[in-house]
């Protein structure tokens, strides 16, 4: 039950205690989502094996964004519906089928059905959607001013899966092969998906009264942002899914190759690979700081400020292939770590204060589809660009018009220029 003002101290400090934990527990999932990231370090390895062209493998993890997009709707139907335990333990599990047979592939469309259909799939589960609904209901009330840091350490989840799947891969690979590497990650997640199936979800899972005081609002307010229905009709949505849409782009145009980009221009691939993992730690700050900057300074500027990082950025990662000097190579690092991931908090916020209602997963599902279809286009347009010029300038000028784009709905959507 949520804690009234009067009610026993233990009480409000259990209800507290128990928040924190609920918010722990969606960065571990978070986490765990990212593990399908490391396609990046696997690509070279399969490039080698198979002599497949860059668009085939590039279309592997396009499809994997664009499953993860497109599932995004129907995971926030589920988790509406069934609570996250279920959706938690079965994103875990196809995670983990989706690693055991990628071992065995010997054709492309066993890595599009495993690495991009199934794991795309897996993502959506365990990701953002699911800990929105499950937080949001418990920073509400008392702790409803602290709503904005909460969603912002599970997205820092994110970035800390980056620093942690990318070397254990690289690592995993190096020693054992990358067909080992995906049987000994797929069975990690396995034993992971029956410890999260026996948490204490009666106890984890929002309160009854959350519940109560949801149905109670919808009925009261007939706020718009209660049904997926009329969401659609608000022009909010349509803009913090072009937010996302256009933010994928931008990163994702760039993020699957960049090992092989730093390789290319003259790094080893230990050094890439470094780079890749200080990126997603640099993330793991830059998100978690997102959070607290917005509630404090407006949406807008930060997430202004957070794309002028990303531009400055592009800009200096794409001049290391004239110039592949190490202290270059950190300096343009930071910009694009710190900024990576950050309009994730921001946006996430925003639908859970402007659609609240039992349809939250759904909303939120439905604008995250964004990422999934953005990074799909990035993805599988890189791989093309990267086939027709044999080089990356293309890439990098896609990514920085997309980011562009992506930050003028800020500036140019009254909703969004209040906030």
């Amino acid at each position: 039950m949520r804690p009234r003002a009067g009610s026993d101290p233990s009480a409000v400090v259990d209800y507290t205690n128990t928040a924190i934990m609920v918010v722990l527990l969606a960065f571990l999932l978070n986490l765990m989502s990212r593990i399908g990231e490391t396609f990046a370090v696997f690509l070279l390895p399969i490039e080698s094996e198979m002599r497949w062209n860059r668009s085939t493998l590039a279309g592997i993890y396009a499809l994997y964004m664009g499953t993860h997009g497109i599932s995004g709707i129907f995971s926030g139907w589920f988790v509406d519906r069934v609570g996250p335990r279920i959706v938690y333990t079965a994103g875990l599990l196809l995670y983990s089928c989706a690693f055991a047979l990628a071992q065995f592939a010997t054709q492309p469309w066993h890595f599009f059905m495993t690495t991009g259909v199934m794991a795309g799939v897996a993502m959506t589960a365990i990701g953002m959607t699911t800990a929105t609904v499950l937080i949001t209901a418990w920073y509400r009330g008392p702790l409803e001013r602290h709503l904005s840091l909460a969603i912002s350490v599970p997205y820092a989840g994110l970035g800390a899966g980056v620093v942690l799947w990318i070397p254990t891969a690289h690592v995993l690979i190096d020693r054992l092969g990358w067909r080992s590497a995906y049987q000994w990650l797929g069975l990690g997640i396995l034993l992971l998906a029956g410890v999260i199936y026996c948490l204490p979800w009666d106890k984890l899972a929002r309160p009854q009264a959350t519940r109560q005081a949801t149905a109670v609002s919808e009925i009261n307010t007939g706020q718009p942002g209660t049904s997926l229905r009329n969401a659609m009709g608000v022009t909010t949505l349509w803009a913090l899914f072009g937010v996302l849409f256009g933010t994928a782009v931008a990163i994702y145009a760039i993020a699957p190759q960049l090992v092989a980009y730093l390789v290319a221009a003259g790094y080893s691939l230990t050094t890439a690979t470094m780079a890749y993992t200080v990126n997603g730690l640099l993330a793991l700050f830059g998100i978690a700081a997102t959070g607290w900057l917005a509630g404090r300074f407006g949406s807008r500027r930060i997430a202004t400020l957070s794309y002028t990082l990303t531009i400055v950025g592009l800009l200096g990662l794409s001049a290391l292939m004239n110039q592949p000097s190490l202290l270059l190579l950190w300096i343009v690092i930071l910009p694009i770590g710190l900024s990576q991931g950050a309009r994730g908090p921001i946006v996430s916020t925003l639908v859970s204060k402007i659609f609240p209602g039992s349809s939250l997963g759904l909303i939120h599902g439905a604008v995250t589809m964004g990422v999934g279809l953005g990074g799909m286009v990035g993805a599988w347009l890189s791989g093309v660009l990267y086939d027709l010029s044999g080089g990356y300038t293309a890439s990098f000028a896609l990514a920085i018009v997309a980011a562009f784009l992506s930050c003028a709905l800020f500036w140019l959507v009254r909703d969004l220029k209040t906030r």
